[in-house]
């Protein structure tokens, strides 16, 4: 049986680019967008959207908008019938910034508002009528799902800098939504939010857009052994490009996939869930908790393999479906039958090069009594032995992080000193810990710098897996881009480089 080719040209990526992206919230992560060509990417970073050509590396990302919040949230529209481009980011409290970009990127005008209303969890620019056709708006219009359980729908004027921006809609809910997609005809609203609940309306109105529901699905259940009701949400949803299909991204770790003429999913996606498990044990689920607000804090470590953020994309006659889970994973699957999947990691960047520590203050050297005497102290006030030649002789204290530092200050001190460790085979490691004017190390030769890593090791530990902060494809569906907080990366789709005959014409 012939075997499907592959849908990326590489598990390697053909960009890649060290920088810092901001992730403004744990759950919400898709702020990275490739709104014009290729290789030019914008993305969040702490106030401001930056814009990044990954062709020329050596073109440092310049900043296009500078805000007065951080972000959650960025999107992008082409103004139809112009050379124009507009972006929205939304905020933590409710702040609004729009920006009408030219061609070379430069601000026409820019515009900051704050509405009455809690978190603005995401944003959504479309040029539809959202009538019963698929016709141009005169104006753009801007849906936004908020904290305060509405999609509030607005008029963007792009011909001047406004002022203000008219509402245009409410469509209300019995939960906070996380995300919302129009279908491309313009006549239906898929949203989600804080629950398994999936709900679609239909779109109607000009001036003002109204909504009557369609219908609410239930996310299927997900084998999860480390279920948890704070866990129940969904983040992200899609249209395919013919709006006959749509996904949802849910935080339990799945990606459900629906035909619009069905109310079964047609394939539902599940993630690795022993991903990152303790290593204590596969039952282990202590090292997952139920506030994720302790996830953003550092406090615990959060779920990696939640399902974050869904996108259709990809050439002509060939869409592909892409989602990213919270750490490290991007899946891309066929979007024709949803039998193939391929799963791409995301690369580690190097580290920014550290700041030099300002010099130590030089100690003087301490007599050989002076060692005595603090020796003897410590060792009648401890209980810990000193050996024939006053080097303190510490047992193991549990913790390595904390010998180290134990070591480093006796050392700073002149205090000669070290560690019992004891093997499993019961020898005795010595680990010195005195300042460098008692030692005489041997001269050992450099050894040659690591390489960047291109693939995750499956026995990686947790704490370097990457923070994925969005994914998006280029305008043509040519290219996947993916950020981590400390990076960009471009893919290939396969068949990239070739022509395709589409609509009696031929296209890249």
């Amino acid at each position: 049986m012939a075997r499907d080719p592959p849908l990326l040209a590489s598990s390697t990526p053909t960009l890649r680019a060290a920088t810092t992206v901001t992730i403004g919230h744990v759950q919400l992560r898709d702020v990275i967008i490739c709104p014009r060509e290729r290789g030019v990417v914008n993305y969040i970073q702490s106030k401001a959207i930056l814009e990044h050509d990954l062709l020329g590396p050596e073109q440092p990302p310049r900043t296009i908008a500078e805000l007065p919040f951080l972000p959650n949230t960025l999107a992008s529209l082409p103004v139809p019938g112009t050379d124009r481009t507009l972006l929205a980011a939304g905020g933590q409290d409710a702040e609004i910034h729009l920006s009408l970009l030219k061609p070379d990127s430069q601000r026409e005008w820019s515009f900051n508002t704050q509405l009455q209303g809690s978190i603005n969890n995401s944003i959504l620019l479309t040029s539809l009528s959202l009538t019963d056709s698929n016709e141009s708006s005169v104006e753009p219009r801007m849906a936004i799902s908020n904290n305060d359980r509405v999609v509030m729908f607005f008029d963007v004027p792009v011909r001047a800098r406004p002022t203000s921006i008219t509402p245009s809609g409410v469509v209300r809910f019995n939960v906070p939504v996380n995300h919302s997609s129009i279908s491309p005809d313009g006549r239906t609203l898929l949203s989600v939010g804080d629950s398994s609940k999936v709900f679609l309306h239909r779109l109607t109105g000009g001036a003002h857009v109204t909504a009557s529901p369609i219908a609410t699905l239930t996310l299927p259940p997900t084998s999860n052994p480390f279920s948890s009701p704070a866990l129940v949400a969904s983040f992200s949803t899609a249209f395919s490009a013919d709006g006959s299909k749509y996904a949802v991204a849910a935080q339990e770790g799945a990606v459900a996939v629906w035909d619009v003429r069905s109310t079964r999913p047609l394939k539902v996606f599940h993630t690795d869930k022993t991903r990152g498990v303790s290593r204590s044990g596969a039952n282990d689920t202590t090292w997952l908790s139920e506030d994720p607000q302790e996830w953003s804090q550092h406090k615990t470590r959060g779920p990696g393999w939640s399902a974050r953020a869904v996108k259709f994309g990809g050439r002509p006659g060939r869409e592909l479906m892409l989602f990213t889970e919270h750490t490290s994973l991007v899946h891309v699957v066929d979007a024709r039958t949803f039998e193939t999947e391929e799963v791409i990691c995301m690369p580690g960047f190097p580290a920014p090069p550290p700041v030099p520590p300002p010099p130590a203050r030089q100690q003087p050297r301490r007599s050989p009594s002076t060692t005595a005497r603090i020796v003897r102290t410590l060792e009648e006030t401890f209980r810990i032995a000193a050996a024939d030649d006053e080097v303190l002789v510490i047992p193991p204290l549990g913790d390595r992080s904390v010998e180290r530092e134990v070591r480093r200050v006796l050392g700073y001190h002149g205090v000669p000193s070290r560690f019992r460790i004891e093997e499993e085979d019961e020898e005795m490691e010595e680990v010195r810990g005195r300042p460098p004017y008692f030692i005489e190390e041997p001269e050992l030769e450099p050894e040659p710098p690591a390489p960047p890593p291109d693939m995750c090791e499956e026995e990686e530990d947790l704490d370097v897996e990457r923070n994925l902060a969005g994914a998006c494809f280029d305008p043509t569906g040519s290219y996947v881009y993916v950020a981590s907080d400390t990076g960009v990366a471009e893919w290939g789709v396969r068949g990239a480089d070739k022509r395709w005959w589409v609509d009696g014409a031929w296209e890249r």
